[in-house]
């Protein structure tokens, strides 16, 4: 069982967190970082990741509004992540010949 000294629990960091409530903004950042790493659909993407006081701010250009949307969702999941801020900007397509066609 963890011990309780001044309110903290002193034996969690075994667990990669510096105690068990709160994690800092190094540790949410790199957790995101491998998250976003692992994600299929981020894995390949240039994305930049900020924390501040919880608040995770992603920016940067992705290939797809899919990419965009799991970033964020993977932000979220973040443990320690109070709030997220996505300025992440999906590439934009020129319109090609196959494109779609009025009748």
């Amino acid at each position: 069982m963890a011990s309780v000294r001044s309110g903290k629990f002193e034996d969690y960091s075994w667990f990669g967190a510096s105690w068990a409530g709160k994690s800092s903004d190094g540790e949410v950042r790199a957790l995101l970082v491998d998250q976003l790493r692992d994600d299929p659909f981020t894995r390949k993407e240039d994305i930049r990741v900020e924390v501040h006081d919880g608040v995770v701010t992603l920016s940067g250009e992705v290939s797809s509004s899919v990419a965009r949307r799991a970033a964020d969702d993977d932000a979220w999941a973040t443990p320690g992540v109070n709030d997220v801020e996505n300025h992440l900007r999906p590439r934009l397509r020129p319109a090609g010949n196959e494109g779609p066609r009025a009748a």
